[in-house]
């Protein structure tokens, strides 16, 4: 189940009150987002009971783009995927994919929509084995041999998942049940692969090696949207970038332009 917590992005924040710094404008190079967009928001607010997270928060993700969303810890990205996939109920704005009101959808039916959301912390089943943890991702899909198609390609695509189907998820390293968390959302065959923060507590090489597993399967047509930490990772990955800050969009560009220049590094990013 896709749980989380507000925080716990691990990135230093601007003290509360203190001014925004000058920097570039907030759509460096955002391209023609009104066009062919996959998912979008337009004055998105979200939040917890009577406090609210998101802002405002506008954005929009064309199909076949693999975006990330970085900012500070308690800056609103966990809680923006948490709407997305219908955990959450947004408090204003609209949120659409494909034009479709998401607010309108139960979270339940998300997934058949071809949403799926890989939440921070993994969240697998740890007394359940590699296959049992994977078949429940792909649960909407009734015809055995499809089952059977995607479990293959997810198999080839973590061969370490291969080797120890067998086992509870329970007892794979960290590097292992992170794959098995994206795994499992690949058995859903998604449109849209949301990630939270997959990186976390991953040693560099296993990290490293994740992201070329993401990269794989954008080159194979996912659109991905990617909350993250390791923001160099991020950037280095990802086509466009959105900064939140304070539960609002402050910046959003390539992400060649957002690693390239140094007053947004040092603004906004931490590095």
């Amino acid at each position: 189940m896709p749980v989380g917590e507000v925080g716990g992005e691990g990135m230093a924040s601007r003290p509360a009150g203190s001014a925004a710094p000058d920097a570039p404008s907030r759509d460096l190079d955002s391209g023609d987002q009104g066009s062919a967009a996959l998912l979008s928001a337009s004055g998105l607010c979200s939040g917890y009971g009577r406090v609210t997270v998101l802002r405002g928060v506008d954005l929009a993700v064309r199909t076949g783009e693999f975006v990330a969303v970085i900012g500070a810890n308690g800056a609103g990205k966990t809680t923006l995927l948490r709407t997305i996939s219908g955990i959450l109920r947004p408090s204003a704005g609209r949120l659409a994919f494909e034009g479709r009101d998401l607010a309108r959808v139960p979270a339940h039916r998300i997934p058949a929509l071809g949403i799926a959301h890989v939440p921070e912390g993994r969240q697998i089943f740890p007394q359940l084995s590699v296959r049992e943890n994977l078949l429940l991702g792909a649960y909407l899909h009734r015809d055995r041999g499809h089952r059977e198609a995607r479990m293959a390609f997810v198999l080839d695509l973590f061969p370490r998942l291969h080797e120890r189907l067998r086992q509870a998820g329970g007892t794979l390293s960290g590097g292992e049940q992170q794959m098995l968390a994206v795994g499992r959302a690949l058995m859903l065959e998604p449109r849209l692969l949301m990630l939270d923060e997959p990186s976390q507590g991953l040693a560099p090489r296993v990290a490293g090696e994740l992201y070329e597993k993401l990269r794989e399967i954008h080159t194979l047509g996912t659109t991905i949207v990617l909350v993250e930490q390791n923001i160099t990772a991020a950037l280095r990955h990802a086509d466009r970038a959105y900064v939140l800050e304070h539960g609002r969009v402050v910046l959003e560009g390539s992400t060649a332009e957002l690693e390239g220049n140094d007053e947004i590094r040092r603004a906004y990013l931490g590095v």
